[in-house]
């Protein structure tokens, strides 16, 4: 049997590219656990590139966490495509971190869907470090882009 759980959106999104293979994924070392019906679940295996900045050098930097926050929000959001939609960018993406992120291997985000209407997607999620302390919550909007060319003729 084949494990289709690393796969990135419906059957019908047309991309039939696996998340996991993508290098904006890949290069930070995101990893899709699940997907589907509106939620996903990324993991971080975290290295020492990830940490410090501004911060402590114990701690996972907040830029990877909303650069994580947004490939989570992202895969949640386009788990929900139906027919005809080709695309999607990110409108707003609002990080709030609630405690610093210390973790030795990994940490762990979930997301799910809110709402989805007039081409808009409203998102939410949650990092937790490898003891399942919450870290940073995030909101999010996203715009779907569909097939022009299916769309019906005006009139």
């Amino acid at each position: 049997m084949t494990d289709d759980s690393h796969k990135h959106g419906p059957p019908n999104a047309g991309r039939g590219i696996a998340w996991n293979e993508i290098d904006f994924f890949r290069w930070p070392g995101l990893k899709l656990l699940e997907s589907g019906d509106g939620v996903a679940r990324v993991e971080l295996a975290v290295e020492d590139h990830h940490r410090g900045g501004g911060g402590s050098p114990r701690h996972v930097n907040g830029g990877i966490v909303s650069y994580m926050f947004d490939g989570l929000l992202g895969a949640a959001v386009e788990s929900t495509w139906d027919e005809g939609v080709v695309g999607q960018v990110t409108i707003t993406l609002n990080v709030q971190f609630v405690d610093a992120i210390e973790a030795e291997s990994r940490i762990e985000g979930s997301a799910r869907v809110l709402r989805r209407g007039g081409g808009l997607v409203f998102g939410e999620g949650e990092i937790f470090d490898e003891r399942g302390k919450l870290g940073a919550t995030c909101t999010g909007v996203y715009k779907l882009f569909r097939d022009r060319r299916e769309a019906p003729a005006p009139g």
